[in-house]
């Protein structure tokens, strides 16, 4: 599967909102939902909204990967044992494909887990600090002509400088 990056879209911060109260909706009260990701912090990417579901223990995770599959999610790719991967493609006629512009990707994590704060602290820093976001946006496209657009390869090299971005976001972050 290819990689297409695109410039910052606004309206994924409007179709965030619209998700994240459909979202209270199926997964009820005690759970966080935090819009995290490039459309978060205001820069480019794959114009996927995602979105963080902070839940209490790790058999409610497996709870809230149920919840979202009735409501018409699916299991990803990047699914790990601290984070269930969820994904939702619009206009979905049941292929198996990659998400494109304007799907979700959805993390499930416990609340207050290193991969759950991880999510926070990077959005925060990229928030607080323009410059890197702006960077970031930069360095991400530098990424998909080092893969030659393959997805797989983009998201390896691009995990190697999240990882420096985040060691940055966690010497300073406080929630």
């Amino acid at each position: 599967m290819s990689v297409e990056l695109a410039g910052y879209n606004q309206g994924l911060v409007k179709r965030f909102e619209k998700e994240a109260n459909r979202l209270r909706g199926v997964a009820g009260a005690d759970v966080v939902i935090e819009h995290v990701g490039s459309s978060a912090v205001g820069i480019g990417g794959k114009n996927i909204v995602d979105i963080l579901i902070g839940v209490k223990s790790e058999d409610d995770m497996e709870k809230m990967r149920n919840t979202l599959t009735e409501a018409g999610y699916r299991e990803g790719h990047d699914t790990h044992p601290d984070r269930i991967f969820m994904a939702f493609r619009v206009n979905d006629d049941n292929t198996d494909r990659e998400t494109k512009d304007g799907d979700f990707h959805i993390h499930i994590c416990v609340k207050g887990s290193e991969t759950y704060l991880d999510f926070l602290r990077l959005r925060d820093y990229l928030l607080k600090n323009r410059s890197e976001a702006l960077e970031y946006e930069r360095k991400k496209k530098d990424f998909v002509c080092e893969a030659g657009g393959d997805r797989k390869k983009y998201r390896a090299i691009k995990s190697v400088y999240v990882s420096e971005l985040l060691e940055k976001a966690r010497l300073g972050w406080k929630r």
